[in-house]
């Protein structure tokens, strides 16, 4: 078997494009890890720089030609890629030129259909063809980028046996920072194969697909509207391009500091620290060595912070300058954010916390500006009545009761009068509510609107009784169950304070079935004498989960030092952002429905009753190849969810490594071409198994694709996809479908919590209701035995804490899991006698 590799890198052009002159460095770095042969090891590594289309054309020509079945070839371009108006790609070449209104002279660049079909008609089955360029020649200040616009490089380059792997997706920008050596991505693709840290599997060597997920890694986290994507077909993903040292001192120690830094915050802990210092004992290290590897892992993070905080200061300026933005500072703003390299999302993270601060400020100064104006007109007011009411022999309290607004009590509630709605009209920018506003959009209950109107007044038993209509009107309310509890509480005036942060208006659903949990915890203990007497207030958070939104809510809660600890936040992503928050002002978050493996060890006062991803995905994939039967699944996911990712990786994860399956094929649900019914047609060609790992906001996608599937494969899911929502949108299109959940009211051992569940709902409680229950439980039993933050943070990761909970024994690890865990397969099944649908337990 021959390996050889054509590198080509073109620096300089015609007027009209732009030159790269980090592109010879791109080649000759490429060169010296291929040409290694302690690494590579390839036969043949070619260099040509700044070609001619001719010479290129035949260069590529060449290198595919005459090649044998089991010859691996790579060829490497670094440079312009150029669509023209078809969107078809073309790399340009040196003398690449256009015309005057813009459009490409196609017989001065070689196109890509060329370029596929010297691969194809190859007889080499191992192709590899790695693309640092975008598609175009366009030019910000501080960076070249490389084209904007969609170009097909599947279609256009690929095919069996190959692999393509470029710096970013067809629509985006491919970085080259001035002043680097190397461009962003081929400077990380050399990192992988040099270091060895691509070898992901710690095997010894490094495939295409390892690789990439190294580079894309790593390129993300400096540059994060980089989004370097692979292409491959079958065994494309497995082809072996170098060797990686697996008994490297320096590697292992490496890959250890990767792992304990993987949360992304740039930050080894305590605990961390002390592993290292023992694995630099135990592989003969030095400090300084030691050091470098450290300062090597933690450079994107770095790079990314300087950026970060580069952005913060520009914006900073600008908005003292002027608020609202106007539009030309915007758009300045926006080509610095390109320059930077951040997404709409990290420019969104960077500001949100600026402009809240900003407008605190105006708002407190305002105020202080109103109170004094009002404090003078009050005096008038208070001095003209008080004469009018001296001549006439009016008391003073008679005529403030006739000015006085009445409140509804519990029998005019009763009687239907109608209140305005507090959630349209008292809404604010962070709506944080104990019982003074509903968070519910919608809800027309008159005696739930008067309870909040009285509990924002201070009329707390007044609020208590119309919260107590409220729910004979509506059992199943768990927000006015919370209110009626914090009015409860507000009556004894002897209380402790906690939170839950749910995404009320983007997945009201989901938000609904969290705070059952917590309102029934909270009623079990209130009816018990609350927390060594003091009754439980839950401060009701509404989180859309934007980003940005999690760390203002996060802020808004550490603020107020009453509240001693937070179930939420609901999604992996939402938790992973305002867990910083809560981690450096130590307050306690437990999240009862985020499942990323990231969350684990993110943060020593983020914890979690739910089990994460890996133990999902392995309880999937196992179903999957022994009782199906079945090897090859596509997955489907999202690639800017936290969760489905997390999903998906795990479940390729224990696929590979319980089937030996190499090629996995994978569908990102989120990108803007993506079509169910192509997608799945694809799937089948090569799959036996649908794997759908949605997030909230494409769960309409995913069902579109069961829809597609019309039951030809059989269908996996993660627990996301459990609902009656999925059950009312599919119905027989979902028989069959297997869900991993957490826990289900069939095979639930704690009979008390289900029987108590139903006899306060009316109706069953899913696993979202159960695993934030076991949250909130976990908070009050650590109240009980220390009602600080810092206290109730070390009695949760204490090993002698526990508290039976709706889904068996809580216990925490030291990572913040949850120990002993458990995953349950539920699948669909036709309701006997019915035309019905439910999710119903499989064998354990």
């Amino acid at each position: 078997m021959a390996k050889v590799a054509l590198l080509i890198a073109v620096s300089e052009y015609e007027p009209g494009l732009n030159s790269l002159p980090g592109t010879t460095n791109d080649v000759e770095a490429m060169r010296q890890v291929l040409h290694n042969p302690e690494i590579g090891g390839f036969d043949e590594v070619k260099v040509l720089v700044n070609p001619q289309q001719h010479e290129m054309a035949v260069a590529i020509e060449i290198l595919f030609d005459g090649r044998q079945k089991d010859d691996l070839v790579l060829l490497f371009f670094s440079g312009h890629g150029i669509k023209d108006e078809g969107g078809r790609l073309y790399f340009a070449a040196r003398n690449t030129r256009k015309n005057l209104q813009g459009r490409l002279f196609e017989t001065t660049a070689v196109a890509a259909s060329s370029v596929h079909r010297f691969m194809t008609t190859s007889r080499s089955k191992h192709q590899v063809v790695i693309l640092d360029c975008c598609f175009s020649g366009a030019f910000a200040e501080g960076m070249l980028a490389r084209d904007d616009g969609f170009v097909d490089v599947k279609n256009q380059l690929g095919g069996e046996g190959r692999a393509v792997l470029t710096s970013s997706t067809s629509t985006q920008f491919s970085f080259e920072q001035q002043g680097a050596d190397t461009s962003t991505y081929t400077y990380y693709i050399v990192d992988g194969l040099k270091t060895g840290a691509a070898d992901r599997d710690e095997d010894g060597w490094i495939s295409v697909d390892e690789l990439h997920e190294y580079a894309k890694s790593r390129v993300q986290e400096v540059a994060p509207a980089m989004k370097p994507e692979i292409y491959a077909i079958r065994e494309g993903f497995k082809i072996l391009l170098a060797k990686a040292p697996s008994d490297n001192p320096q590697l292992i120690y490496r890959r250890e500091v990767e792992y304990l830094t993987s949360a992304g915050d740039g930050r080894i802990s305590d605990a961390g620290r002390d592993v290292l210092d023992e694995l630099r004992h135990h592989l003969g290290l030095t400090s300084e060595e030691t050091a470098a590897i450290e300062d090597k892992v933690l450079e994107p993070y770095r790079e990314y912070q300087r950026k970060l905080k580069l952005y913060e200061q520009r914006f900073i300026k600008e908005i003292k300058r002027e608020y609202p933005i106007k539009e030309k500072t915007r758009e300045q703003l926006k080509r610095f954010q390109k320059v930077l390299g951040f997404t709409d999302e990290n420019i969104a993270l960077i500001e949100a916390p600026i402009i809240a601060n900003l407008q605190t400020t105006k708002t407190k100064e305002k105020f202080k500006k109103i109170t004094a104006k009002e404090k003078f007109m009050q005096f008038i007011i208070f001095f003209v009545v008080a004469v009018v009411c001296f001549g006439t022999g009016i008391m003073f309290k008679s005529y403030f009761s006739k000015i006085t607004i009445p409140l509804s009590t519990s029998e005019e509630c009763q009687n239907n009068v109608k209140v305005p709605n507090v959630k349209n009209n008292q809404k604010n920018e962070l709506e944080i509510s104990y019982g003074e506003q509903i968070l519910k959009t919608g809800d027309t209950n008159s005696c739930k609107q008067a309870g909040t109107q009285a509990f924002a007044s201070g009329k707390h038993e007044d609020a208590f009784n119309n919260f107590k209509s409220s729910l004979k009107k509506n059992p199943n309310d768990p927000e006015a169950l919370i209110y009626l509890n914090n009015a409860k509480a507000r009556q004894e005036g002897n209380w402790l304070k906690i939170a839950v942060s749910v995404p009320i208006d983007t997945d009201p659903d989901l938000a609904e079935e969290i705070l059952r949990g917590v309102a029934q915890a909270q009623d079990e203990v209130n009816s018990n004498n609350g927390i060594n007497g003091k009754l439980l207030q839950v401060a009701i958070a509404n989180d859309d989960e934007k980003p940005g939104t999690p760390t203002k809510i996060a802020k808004a809660l550490v603020g107020d030092p009453q509240v001693l600890g937070v179930v939420g936040s609901a999604s992996s992503n939402a938790t992973l952002e305002a867990g910083t928050v809560y981690n450096g002002e130590e307050l306690v978050a437990i999240s009862p429905t985020s499942t990323s493996v990231r969350i684990s060890k993110f943060s020593s006062y983020v914890f979690r009753t739910v089990p994460s991803d890996e133990q999902a995905a392995e309880k999937l994939a196992n179903y999957m190849v022994r009782n199906l039967h079945k090897k090859k699944p596509a997955v489907f996911f999202v690639f800017g969810s936290d969760y489905s990712k997390s999903l998906k990786d795990e479940f390729v994860k224990a696929v590979k490594k319980q089937s030996n399956v190499l090629n996995i094929l994978e569908f990102d649900l989120s990108k803007s071409n993506f079509n169910e019914k192509t997608a799945v047609n694809e799937a089948i060609k090569g799959a036996e198994v649908l794997m759908l790992a949605p997030n909230s906001e494409t769960l309409e996608k995913a069902y579109e694709v069961i829809k597609a599937n019309d039951r030809r494969l059989g269908i996996l899911g993660g627990d996301n996809i459990f609902g009656q929502k999925t059950l009312d949108s599919l119905g027989k299109q979902a028989e069959g479908m297997v869900v991993a959940i957490p826990w289900h009211i069939g095979n639930a051992s704690n009979s008390k919590f289900v029987n108590n569940s139903e006899k306060l709902w009316k109706a069953r409680v899913n696993w979202r209701t159960a695993t934030s229950y076991d949250a909130t439980k976990a908070i009050i039993a650590g109240l009980q035995k220390s009602n600080t933050r810092k206290e109730l943070q070390k009695t949760l990761h204490s090993a002698d804490f526990s508290v039976d909970g709706a889904t068996g024994k809580i216990q925490f690890l030291p990572s913040g899991d949850r120990t002993n865990n458990s995953i349950f397969l539920v699948q669909v099944q036709q309701k006997p006698g019915t035309d019905k649908y439910e999710f119903v337990p499989l064998q354990r």
